[in-house]
């Protein structure tokens, strides 16, 4: 989902200053977008990853979508990843984060997540709504405040997520119901009455310790690939085939990933029926 060397997967050390300002420039916004009315409360997202550094959480992960609009630079949609320094330890291969959305041109408020970082794979999570509600605070009133509040209310909820993930690993998936789940999954980012994606392909590992059947592992295989890209993908008018590109907007990022928690999710709810 993410470019590894923009996750810091070999030391898990937080991001500066200076790599933010280069992988999300509009995280150091001056000004809010002409846009908006005198109402909006402007207040810089650096401020807020200031404020959280000193509640303990720190950033390591950052990304922001990309804008035609020139006028629209540096106040586009932007994504941070924030893990806490001390009482969010590592859950055996996966670290619990806590997931910032936010923009200065009117297209998000600030949102909060609850994420799951897994190591073995660098896949970046976002449990869904459903799981553990998304905490939204309006550009306006006492914005910092506001979201230090909601940062604390998903790290009690996060425990929540930690155990249906415990759980998914118990469920073993037949080939048949891990066909149905890719199935499903192809489905969010791909119209199949356009292209074509092997089901085989979405569900190949990547790395040994992927090769399992249980829920979880199914799901992060299938997570990455349809976040990541680089399966093959056909045009069904043409026949041409090319690779899937990398998911790259912040609101597509987020969108999948949620709805792919919500299909393993149900998938969860099937096998335990």
């Amino acid at each position: 989902m993410f470019n590894n060397r923009f996750y810091n997967t070999m030391n898990q050390g937080p991001l500066e200053n200076d790599a933010l300002r280069r992988l999300a420039p509009s995280v150091f916004a001056e000004a809010k977008h002409g846009s908006r009315a005198e109402t909006y409360k402007f207040i810089p997202t650096i401020n807020i990853v200031d404020a959280l550094r000193k509640e303990g959480f720190l950033p390591v992960f950052a990304s922001e979508s990309r804008t035609r609009s020139e006028d629209k630079k540096g106040f586009a949609k932007h994504l941070i990843r924030f893990r806490q320094h001390d009482g969010f330890s590592s859950v055996g291969e996966v670290k619990p984060e806590i997931v910032l959305v936010n923009s200065h041109d009117g297209t998000s408020s600030y949102q909060l997540s609850a994420g799951l970082y897994r190591l073995i794979c660098s896949n970046g999570m976002i449990v869904s709504d459903g799981q553990i509600d998304c905490v939204r605070v309006r550009h306006s009133g006492n914005v910092v405040d506001n979201v230090i509040e909601g940062t604390y209310r998903i790290v009690t909820e996060t425990p929540k997520a930690i155990e249906h993930m415990d759980a998914m690993r118990g469920l073993m998936l037949t080939r048949a119901e891990q066909g149905i789940f890719a199935e499903a999954a192809k489905g969010l980012r791909w119209d199949g009455e356009e292209v074509s994606v092997n089901n085989a392909d979405l569900l190949r590992p990547r790395r040994t310790a992927d090769q399992s059947a249980d829920l979880w592992t199914t799901f992060n295989v299938l997570q990455e690939k349809v976040l990541k890209g680089g399966v093959s993908v056909q045009n069904l008018n043409t026949k041409n085939s090319q690779r899937a590109r990398e998911v790259k907007s912040v609101t597509e990022n987020v969108r999948l990933n949620k709805a792919l928690w919500t299909l393993a999710e149900e998938m969860k709810k099937l096998k335990a029926a």
